[in-house]
């Protein structure tokens, strides 16, 4: 398992509930590790990022065939036997099977005062923060055609939203700004650069000629890039954005590399994450049926038997 946000975890959980032999390893580079709130999980709305993992890490306690181990995995290889080799900082494992749950990282903009107000009243994830901020003013930066798109998620919550877009850098064509202008969505041309007022109190943003664009909370959308080099490694079948293509069991194109959360095509939710981790971990779980896992972990069921019946033993 590499990856142990909440897809990561998921997955481990029920490798773990089936009594498969299974290392986690989490380099702690979580997505949302700057959020104060997960939201929409059932029964668990809102939640601390921080505490979501804490509890999901105890959980797996109960299953002894699972190991934590904190740190990276820099490469991997498929042996001539069919198994992987995994270098985890300079140390190497073998394992029969692969779940990757690298997630993506966010490019954050660079402004004065983007460190303080990140997750206070700046966002990258309109499903997940639009909610908190609704009937407020609302500024979005970014680049690239998709900018409009992204903005006008927004619409469900926000009473204004302004996009800011860097002129030299056009993010937004004329017939994009004639379905904004319908939408009453401003554009406003310049290059963002700091961040006015306290954390949690946001009054708008400066922009390199002195404009203050006037917002309460600022979402952003500059790349999400795929963390996706591993994958790459093994042979993988990438998307256009290099994100793993997966099954509906979250199976890769390569035999026994598994894939989940939002390393794959879909939504980019927590939940979502967990769920596609959920089936990840079972699906690679009875994948292993009839196969000896690694010591000391007991031997997993045989593969179940059909009889003339058409029943299953």
């Amino acid at each position: 398992m590499i990856g142990g946000g909440p897809a990561g975890l998921s997955a481990a959980t029920w490798l773990g509930r089936y009594q498969r032999s299974t290392v986690v390893v989490d380099a702690g580079e979580h997505r949302n590790r700057f959020s104060e709130a997960a939201h929409g999980l059932l029964g668990s709305d809102p939640i601390s990022p921080h505490t979501l993992l804490a509890e999901a890490r105890a959980g797996l306690a109960q299953y002894p065939h699972v190991r934590l181990v904190s740190g990276t995995v820099t490469g991997v290889e498929r042996t001539p036997d069919g198994t992987f080799r995994a270098e985890i900082d300079g140390e190497q494992i073998t394992v029969q099977r692969i779940v990757l749950a690298t997630g993506v990282r966010d490019r954050i903009p660079e402004l004065v005062g983007i460190t303080e107000h990140y997750a206070l009243d700046v966002h990258h994830c309109p499903a997940c923060d639009g909610f908190t901020i609704r009937g407020q003013e609302i500024i979005v930066l970014g680049a690239g055609d998709g900018v409009p798109a992204f903005a006008a998620e927004l619409l469900d919550w926000a009473v204004r939203v302004r996009i800011v877009t860097d002129s030299s850098h056009p993010a937004v064509d004329a017939v994009q700004r004639t379905a904004l202008d319908e939408h009453g969505m401003e554009v406003v041309d310049g290059v963002a650069e700091a961040l006015i007022g306290e954390p949690g109190a946001l009054q708008g943003v400066r922009l390199a000629d002195g404009t203050l664009v006037p917002g309460s909370a600022v979402f952003f959308s500059y790349a999400h890039d795929p963390s996706s080099s591993i994958a790459a490694q093994l042979g993988c079948e990438l998307d256009h954005e290099g994100r793993v293509e997966v099954n509906g069991f979250q199976l890769s194109s390569v035999e026994g590399v598994y894939a989940a959360g939002d390393l794959t095509p879909g939504l980019q939710l927590v939940p979502i994450a967990i769920g596609k981790g959920t089936a990840a971990g079972v699906a690679c779980a009875t994948s292993l049926r009839g196969h000896s896992t690694a010591a000391p972990a007991p031997d997993p069921a045989p593969p179940t038997r059909r009889f003339a019946t058409g029943g299953n033993s």
